[in-house]
């Protein structure tokens, strides 16, 4: 795990899914528990910020639980592994 991961308080293309999400607000992506994604990749001035709308994540080995967030700075490639089904927001910040 890289040292640019901080918390910020506290597959297959099948076992994703943008249909109506479980909160009730408008669709996120939805990650089916136990599907891993480890293609976003970040440019090394970018950061990003990650905030599971529902459930919980692990992003690069940093658990996250709903509504917890997650900043990202000095990592190159995001891998977001869905502990439980999920819904996440993933704002990338220049």
């Amino acid at each position: 795990m890289g040292g640019g991961l901080a918390p910020d308080g506290g597959g297959s293309a099948s076992n994703t899914s943008t249909d109506t999400a479980q909160s009730g607000a408008s669709p996120l992506p939805h990650l089916i528990s136990g599907y891993q994604f480890d293609g976003y990749r970040l440019d090394s001035e970018r950061r990003a910020y990650l905030v599971p709308a529902t459930g919980t994540i692990e992003v690069n080995g940093l658990r996250a639980h709903a509504r917890d967030g997650v900043a990202v700075a000095d990592e190159q490639v995001l891998r977001v592994t869905a502990i439980e089904d999920s819904e996440i927001v993933l704002v990338d910040l220049a």
